[in-house]
Order: structure tokens, then sequence, then C-alpha cells
């Protein structure tokens, strides 16, 4: 199946100390729903604005709320500029239907969208639509892997206005230029809205310019990991355990000693040992045969959680190792044996919860924040 990976970059106006353009991104396995959004002004008021437009109109289109009703509900919460007319929020929303392969996307006022195909800019196709007197535009993309849509507010399209070089700002078409000439020099998507803010911030040096956000989102394959975690509770189960590993798509991780001898034991082969990953922060990494990464348990578990909450920065081999792993993941799942060892127990808890299970569903939490999917399983 097709996902969508969302990556942004954004700087603010010169003085304020918050972005007046905000990003909202909700995603499950079917799809991903993000939402740009552009306060009227900047800092804290117009920050306070398009965080209100871009989160309504995410919630309620990732809820598959109709679009009239959605934008109905916008508009009539935004407040309007008595001086100028206008709304005091722009927005962009985008919902990625991963089975259907299909982009669906609806304009307010917003200044630039860009859908590339590979390293080709293809034109999107806008119908109108009229609500509480307001002109939306709404387009239907079908959506192929490699395809990218590049969406910026016009912090970055007025970029430089008033120089010499750009009296009226950067505009769109130097920056579908820009961005086609990055992709062909195969660029990834990433840097390029990095490379995106960071001009903006040198055409607009010397005057306070203003706030900018730029996004990407990719269309490419989904990634997923599972990671098997202690025996099951019931032995009776290890077969079922271990054959559910086995068939899921995409890397598949042993965390554990005994976790490593029952899958051993089914899948007729033998774990060999990397001795040159030996170091003093961690046990060494195993190899075998149909799994993609073979860890201890918990130091290994422990060490990931800590790095990921930013307090260790010394971690090891195996740890480097998963952590990459579900850095590149967009769904990761947790088979969790339920056995306890004795050893791991916390004297803080109750008997019957481990350490492992503690720090899984920590493990669990930051990754979710980070907008990945993550499912746990008991056995």
């Amino acid at each position: 199946m097709l996902t969508c990976e969302v990556n942004y970059s954004y700087k603010n106006k010169g003085g304020e100390e918050v972005c007046g353009d905000t990003i909202k991104i909700k995603r499950d396995v079917d799809k991903t729903v993000v939402s740009l959004s552009d306060g009227l002004g900047s800092g804290v008021k117009a920050s306070i604005l398009s965080t209100l437009t871009a989160t309504m109109a995410t919630t309620m289109v990732f809820n598959r709320v109709p679009i009239e009703e959605v934008f109905s509900s916008i508009l009539s919460t935004l407040p309007v500029c008595k001086e100028r007319g206008i709304s005091y929020a722009t927005l962009s929303t985008f919902l990625i239907d991963h089975e259907q392969k299909k982009c669906f996307v609806v304009e307010y006022e917003f200044p630039v969208i860009l859908f590339f195909r590979g390293e080709k800019p293809l034109e999107m196709k806008k119908n109108k639509r009229t609500i509480k007197g307001k002109d939306l535009f709404i387009s239907e993309m079908p959506l192929e892997e490699g395809d990218a849509i590049f969406a910026m507010t016009d912090g970055v399209s007025q970029a430089g206005m008033g120089s010499s070089r750009y009296p009226f700002g950067l505009g769109i078409e130097n920056i579908r230029i820009e961005i086609k000439n990055l992709l062909e020099k195969k660029v990834r998507h990433a840097d390029i809205v990095n490379y995106l803010i960071n001009l903006a911030k040198r055409l607009d040096k010397g005057t306070r310019g203003d706030d900018a956000l730029a996004a990407v989102l990719k269309i490419r394959k989904e990634n997923t990991v599972t990671i098997m975690v202690g025996p099951p509770e019931d032995r009776s189960k290890d077969r079922y355990v271990v054959e559910k590993l086995l068939a899921s798509p995409g890397k598949k991780v042993v965390c554990g000693g005994t976790t490593g001898q029952i899958v051993e034991r089914f899948i007729s082969g033998r774990i060999d040992i990397d001795l040159n990953s030996i170091s003093e922060n961690s046990p060494p990494l195993g190899y075998l045969r149909g799994i993609d990464l073979v860890t201890e348990g918990i130091i290994t578990l422990t060490q990931v959680f800590r790095y990921l909450e930013g307090q260790e920065t010394k971690i090891g081999y195996g740890s480097k190792s998963l952590i990459s792993m579900l850095m590149e993941a967009d769904i990761v799942n947790f088979i969790v044996g339920r056995a306890i060892n004795p050893a791991h127990q916390n004297p803080l808890f109750t008997h019957d919860i481990s350490l492992k299970f503690r720090i899984i569903n920590d493990i669990a939490r930051i990754l979710e924040k980070m907008g990945k999917i993550v499912k746990i399983e008991y056995y």
C-alpha cells in the first residue's frame, strides 16, 4: 500500500517569537490528512488563528465530515478583517487516500500548491465551489509512487519583495523552477523544503520579511517494522507468534535472548553472534535467516527509549540499528510476550507489570507523537 510522508520547514517573521503559519497532520493506516494555514499578520495572534483553522480542518476532514460542513464551520468561526474584508487565515487541506491512491485538495485563498510526478510538474485541475460567499478550489488527483505535492505560504512566494532581483517577490514560477532543478539533481524532498525556507531567509535579509512555511507530501510505499519481544505467556502459542512475525510485511526484528531461541526453533536456523558489535554500551547483534535484526532485549529497548527521550546519546549497535528502522517506519507493530522474567521486574509496580511492558508503551507513545502508527499485541 502507498503512504504519505510529510516533511516541512518554517521561519518566523523577524522579531517574532512564534510562527504565524501552522501545519497539522493526522494519519491512520488508510489515510493522511494535512492542513496548512497562514494567519493574517504575524506573531501570537496569527499563530492562534492559523492553529485553530488548521486543527479544525484536519480533524473534521480526517473524520470524513463533508467539505461543505467543514468550511462552513471554519468560515463561521474565523473573524473577518474589517479594514481589508478578508478572513484572518488562509487554508489548504490535503486528504491522501492510501488505498484508493487518490489525493483530494481544498484551497481557500492559499498561494502555492505544486504537484510533481517524479521530476515533472503537472497541472492540478481546480473546480470552484462557493460556500458562505467564499470561493474554494477543490482538486482530485490520482497518485503514483514517487509523486510529491509542495505547498507553501506567501512568506516563500513573496520573499525578497521590493528587492532589485525580485521586486514582486520570488513568485510561483521561480519556485517551480527551483523545485524542478533540485528534483532533477536527486535532492531529498525534506532537503528541498529546508532549502526553500533558507532561500526565503536570504531574500528577506535586512528586512523583517514574513512568516514562511513550506511542506512536501511525498507518496511512497509504506514502511512497516514488526518487533517480537519476549516469549508468550502460554508456550503453546510459540509457533503461532513466530509465524505471525514471519508473515508480517516489511522488516522483522527479534529482541531478547529467549525470544531469539524460540524463533530459532521454528525457523530451523541458528543465530550467529557478531562479536565485532560488542561494546561497553550493549550486548552484540545476532544474525538469523529471515530476520532483519536480532538484538538483546531489555537493555536495548531501554537505550532506545532513553535516546528517543533525549536522555542518552551513547548507545550500542543494536539500539542504533533499531532506532534507524523505527525512524524509517510508518507502521510499527510490537508482538509482546507476557511471560515475565523476574530479573526485569520493577519493585515500584505490582508483581504482574514488568519493566519491559512499561518501556514498550513509553516507546510507542513517543513514536505516535512523531506521527507513526503503532500497534501492540500481547500474547
